[in-house]
């Protein structure tokens, strides 16, 4: 009698401990969420009665305020707080975004003889930098908006005396209210604030070439 005692006993703690670790191996194996990734996507600017400058350029990487120096899509829900969507980021950071759809669009524009990029070795005569100061979604009001602020600075590096010489400087700041308040909709915005950027930067550009004389 003791031994049948014994051996039930037995059977039930091995029955429980099986079940311990069974739980914990699905524990351990429970499939994560998974990031989506977001890029700026949209047409490059159609520029009309622009001559080419025979002169080429290059696109340094722009800097990013701190705030925004990274991957994760901020949103800003009240005032003084900033937040992220959980499971969704930007493919490469906002100073890397801009920078890269700025060489693009000036490339398709044929604006400058040349249009380089940071990592590229040639010469250019001239040299565009800058810094996103804001790069969020507003959720503060009844309406979300895409926020896109950048300071941009065009240096002449040298011609006819000149040397380092600013050729302009100019801070975009964009606001484009959201269809949706997601990940989603704020890519949408967001681009729509880069492309309208990149437009008045070159007409600006352009200007500022036309006036800065022999």
């Amino acid at each position: 009698m003791k031994r049948h005692v014994v051996m039930r006993t037995l059977e039930t703690a091995l029955i429980v401990a099986l079940i311990v670790i069974v739980a914990g191996c699905f524990g351990r194996t429970k499939v994560p969420y998974s990031i989506e990734h977001f890029t700026l996507d949209y047409p490059s600017p159609t520029l009309s009665g622009l001559s080419p400058v025979n002169e080429s350029i290059r696109i340094e990487r722009f800097g990013v305020a701190r705030s925004f120096d990274r991957t994760a899509m901020i949103y800003k829900p009240l005032p003084y707080r900033l937040d992220a969507y959980a499971y969704s980021r930007w493919r490469v950071g906002p100073g890397d975004m801009v920078s890269d759809f700025l060489l693009r669009d000036m490339r398709r524009t044929s604006l400058f003889k040349g249009v380089f990029s940071y990592y590229n070795n040639e010469r250019a005569r001239f040299v565009l930098d800058g810094t996103v100061e804001e790069f969020f979604e507003s959720d503060e009001g009844a309406t979300a908006n895409a926020v896109f602020a950048v300071n941009a600075t065009v240096i002449d590096k040298g011609g006819k005396g000149l040397e380092n010489q600013i050729l302009f400087q100019k801070t975009y700041r964009l606001i484009t209210p959201l269809r949706e308040r997601s990940p989603e909709g704020f890519t949408q915005g967001i681009s729509a604030d880069m492309a309208l950027f990149s437009e008045q930067l070159m007409k600006d550009l352009k200007a500022a070439l036309d006036g800065r004389g022999p």
